[in-house]
């Protein structure tokens, strides 16, 4: 925001040199970016960093109360108009219909005005502060809200029709003309100023075409208002439409600024208008009252938390500097008043903060606090994080962050159902309006951007939150991603080859070793998004799935390469971890291979046989391996043929030769009686 130093000697006494003024106001808190001198106005400008919490700061009296406070000087506060004693308007009414979005509203009439030309120091402080000059009228209003820190609105009365207004919901489909010229569908969530007949300002934004001021108004009705900070923001976003006056109302202005922004703006009308007649108030509502209107402070509060000393004349100087009435309970206590404009002030807390800022940060020297050594507490989920991101880091896959929100029609293209997913109300995105509950959509993305930037191999990883939708609740979890798609770099050992859904399905299986997790199975499932598709379970529990893209969807997003995806949740997934890895004793005597191929109905999964061998090895089969799948040929249709090397090995002897012969030919031919199925072996 820019501030005239011109006009803030209207307040407060301003000393050269500026930059020296610049520099105690930045160490307090409100940060000067950039010291502008502007001949052109004959004017010095402070371009200011207003932080979110100090709304007062956006007017040149809150950057002057703080001057006060800084540079210990007086404050003087520009003239007003008094209004008592003034005339009811003839037939005006106000009806307040939506008191949560306008909890107070006022008006007054304001006649015979002439359309002079605005004074040059008027024009100059506009113009020093980025705001062109455009009529008297609004060149008033304008000069209110940068002085004051309210807005205002002033109707052309003669264009409002049945001397009516109404602060009201928007009807359904009603349309609005804006004083840019723009169209505007308003929602019924959208709260609107309107005459007896039609919306004519939506309400803290803009005002509307039809009943703007222009070179004929001669009689105005001039609006002073508060409007709630939430009802004005959604309006704001909803529309695109962002103005001087949405970004106060947004960030709430002082109830009390309301009466004395108007009466202030009436006070220029007067003198520079030669207005003939200003009506009394009307009003609506009433004003909101500070959250907490005194706050009790004790020396020993201020010293605990700044971890200093302070004298008690300190902290009552640095009080009654910033404006605040500070009542002495004791000498070491105090009872500050809140006033209106400063809602950031609710704890005591925050008015140690105030005294350490009058102090000076840089006064307050560096001290670790004194504590006893406290044993760190242990977080499951968050050490699974952080053993996850290492595994897969480590296996060469590379971490991605994608945005948590989601394109609808994307969400769609993937064979998702939209009305599943968390809808967000105030986006910050007009496309970008779900919440994602998968990394699918995110991850088909970024494998389309990485294609067109010519890469080849695309293996990554992506560990965040996902947000699922159920009957009346809501729920985020976290979750790891993994995605393969692309060639795999090859070697002077390993050929370079195509990416497949083993490889993704190996990530998987020495993901769960890697965390100690030994029982678990993959069982094959139908999904509309996926071609292979395997549901992973862990004592009957799903953890996730994995599968191959369909082709559909690989042509909705042009992608040249066949992707695979994985999603686990890590919530489900950490409350299997073993407390303690085992050692296991690494084997004395030889273990023994025999290869045993065998056709079975498609329908049988490599799982079941392989559960089946460990089964019946009578404790001997150390580990089942499957080396080969292959159909067609001389197999029939409807089968396959699996290869599977089963190693045999005993912790107390050597296995003899012909003692594991007949135990794997007594496990083939079960095998064969349990799926209907044929069998070569192989020694």
């Amino acid at each position: 925001m820019k501030i005239s130093t011109n006009w803030l000697k209207e307040f407060v006494t301003v000393t050269p040199p500026l930059e020296g003024l610049a520099e105690r106001l930045t160490m307090a808190g409100l940060e000067v970016k950039k010291i502008e001198s502007r001949p052109d106005v004959k004017d010095t400008v402070f371009e200011v960093e207003v932080t979110t919490n100090r709304p007062d700061w956006l007017s040149h009296l809150g950057v002057a109360r703080e001057i006060r406070a800084v540079e210990n000087t007086g404050l003087k506060l520009p003239p007003t108009q008094n209004p008592e004693h003034r005339p009811m308007p003839s037939g005006w009414k106000i009806e307040l219909k939506e008191a949560e979005g306008c909890p107070y509203y006022t008006a007054c009439l304001i006649e015979g005005v002439e359309l002079r030309e605005t004074p040059d120091w008027m024009r100059n402080r506009l113009g020093a502060c980025g705001v062109r000059s455009i009529n008297l009228i609004v060149d008033i209003t304008n000069y209110v809200l940068l002085e004051m820190g309210q807005p205002l609105h002033a109707f052309d009365a003669d264009l409002l029709r049945g001397k009516e207004i109404q602060i009201r919901r928007a009807k359904p489909d009603e349309k609005f003309t804006a004083i840019d010229g723009t169209n505007y569908s308003l929602a019924v969530e959208d709260l609107v100023i309107a005459d007896s007949q039609r919306a004519v300002a939506l309400a803290g934004v803009m005002g509307g075409k039809e009943s703007e001021v222009n070179e004929r108004t001669r009689n105005i009705l001039l609006e002073s208002a508060f409007f709630h900070p939430r009802w004005v923001r959604k309006s704001s976003v909803r529309h695109g439409l962002s103005t001087e006056s949405s970004y106060r109302f947004e960030r709430r202005v002082d109830p009390e600024s309301v009466d004395l922004g108007r009466e202030r703006s009436i006070y220029l009308f007067r003198e520079l208008s030669g207005a003939r007649s200003v009506s009394a108030v009307l009003k609506a509502g009433r004003k909101p009252t500070p959250a907490k209107s005194r706050i009790l402070l004790s020396l020993e509060q201020v010293k605990k938390i700044l971890g200093v000393d302070i004298k008690p004349n300190q902290v009552h100087s640095a009080l009654t500097r910033l404006g605040l009435e500070t009542k002495v309970e004791n000498p070491e206590a105090w009872s500050v008043g809140i006033p209106s404009y400063r809602p950031d002030l609710e704890r005591p807390v925050d008015l140690v903060e105030e005294v350490a800022r009058m102090v000076g940060f840089d006064k307050i020297p560096e001290s670790l606090p004194s504590r006893s050594p406290v044993e760190a507490e242990r977080h499951p989920l968050r050490e699974l994080e952080e053993k996850t991101r290492d595994f897969f880091a480590g296996t060469g896959l590379l971490e991605t962050v994608t945005f948590s929100l989601v394109n609808p029609s994307q969400f769609q293209a993937c064979g998702l159902d939209p009305k599943k997913a968390l809808q967000i109300h105030n986006p910050i995105h007009q496309e970008l309006t779900l919440l994602r509950p998968s990394f699918l959509v995110s991850f088909l993305e970024t494998q389309r951007r990485n294609e067109r930037a010519g890469e080849r191999a695309m293996t990554f990883f992506e560990v965040a939150n996902l947000y699922g939708k159920f009957p009346g609740d809501a729920k985020e979890e976290q979750s790891l991603g993994l995605w393969a798609a692309g060639e795999r770099p090859g070697g002077w050992s390993d050929p370079k080859r195509a990416l497949n859904f083993f490889d993704l399905k190996g990530w998987v299986e020495s993901y769960l070793e890697f965390l100690g997790i030994e029982k678990y199975e993959f069982l094959p499932q139908q999904a509309a998004s996926f071609k292979e598709f395997a549901e992973l379970k862990i004592k009957n529990e799903a953890i996730g799935y994995l599968g191959s893209v369909n082709s559909a969807i690989q042509t909705e997003w042009d992608l040249r390469h066949p992707a695979f995806f994985a999603e686990l949740s890590l919530e489900k997934l950490v409350r299997y971890l073993p407390s303690v890895k085992k050692f296991k004793e690494i084997p004395k005597y030889p273990p023994m291979e025999r290869d045993l191929s065998i056709v079975v109905e498609e329908k049988v999964t490599m799982q079941e046989i392989a559960q089946q061998i460990e089964r019946l090895g009578k404790g001997l089969v150390r580990k089942v391996e499957l080396f080969d799948l292959f159909r067609g040929g001389r197999i029939p249709g409807g089968q396959k043929n699996l290869a599977f090397r089963v190693t045999y090995q005993s912790p107390e002897k050597t296995l003899l030769s012909e003692d594991i012969q007949c135990l794997h030919e007594s496990i083939a031919a079960e095998i064969a009686a349990k799926f209907q199925a044929a069998f070569q072996r192989k020694a």
